[in-house]
């Protein structure tokens, strides 16, 4: 089956310049823990994700939290994040992202999606364009 049979035709998606409190906003009235930042033509210049902005507010706090003696200090936390609050989207974004063709095979992207470790993957057309994202659970439903 080809991706653009299952994918979501979700285009929720921010420009590089969208502050990281209006990407929290967004996330949140979403559902979404990542989306991807596209230029002014809707291509897909990035993906900025939760972990992104937490380890931009923190960095190495998802390392930390293995250690035995760390304990995470909200305060410091909220500090930090306020600090970064009006910071562009491009600062903290993966670049570069990888992203698939509509016209894909399933089963290539459940390997790729394995693979990477990776929960979305934005789906561009021929021209580069975004057109929808492709999520785990879109590949799970698949096979219902």
């Amino acid at each position: 089956m080809k991706v653009r049979e299952i994918m979501t035709r979700d285009l929720t998606s921010v420009d590089p310049d969208t502050t990281v409190r209006e990407l929290i906003y967004i996330l949140d009235k979403s559902g979404l823990s990542s989306v991807p930042a596209v230029d002014e033509d809707g291509r897909v210049l990035g993906i900025v994700s939760e972990r992104d902005i937490i380890e931009g507010a923190v960095p190495g706090y998802f390392e930390l939290l293995h250690g035995s003696s760390f304990l995470p200090a909200v305060d410091q936390f909220s500090e930090k994040l306020k600090e970064i609050e009006n910071d562009p989207v491009s600062l903290y974004m993966t670049r570069n992202a990888t992203k698939i063709d509509e016209d894909d095979d399933d089963l290539a992207v459940a390997d790729l999606m394995l693979h990477k470790n990776l929960k979305m993957l934005p789906v561009v057309n021929k021209d580069g364009l975004l057109v929808g994202m492709l999520r785990r659970i879109d590949l799970l439903k698949d096979l219902l």
